[in-house]
């Protein structure tokens, strides 16, 4: 997909009714981390969206997915997230929260991701407030 496509993917998720679960998630680019690509597709992505609403926040998930682990319930996609990717950057607009982030495959060791396991970019919207 091109960044215009990625633009697209966002706007059409952000315009889209949640079901129940108040959340869209869905993949950007897949990538050789060798390579680096979904990285640097994030990174563009980024500055283009941050051209539209203003920098993002940048935050760590490692202290949800903490939470997470020691039992507390962590709503949806919050837990999704947490256990699928270290950061993220986030957008709050128009009453949604636009999330972009990188992860290795699931189940994917270090060792693995040097080998070359795949990396994906991922886009969240969510009405659904960090917890």
């Amino acid at each position: 997909m091109t960044l215009a496509q990625h633009l697209d993917t966002v706007d059409l998720l952000r315009a889209r009714a949640f079901a129940a679960d108040g959340y869209h998630l869905a993949e950007l680019a897949l990538a050789d981390p060798r390579g680096g690509r979904a990285e640097v597709e994030r990174e563009a992505l980024a500055l283009l969206l941050a051209d539209r609403w203003g920098p993002p926040d940048h935050i760590g998930l490692f202290g949800l997915l903490h939470r997470y682990g020691a039992g507390e319930a962590i709503p949806r996609p919050w837990d999704l997230l947490c256990t699928s990717l270290p950061d993220v950057q986030l957008w709050w607009v128009d009453g949604r929260w636009i999330v972009l982030g990188t992860r290795g495959d699931d189940g994917a060791s270090e060792e693995d991701r040097a080998a070359g396991a795949a990396v994906r970019l991922l886009v969240c919207v969510t009405e659904v407030d960090p917890p």
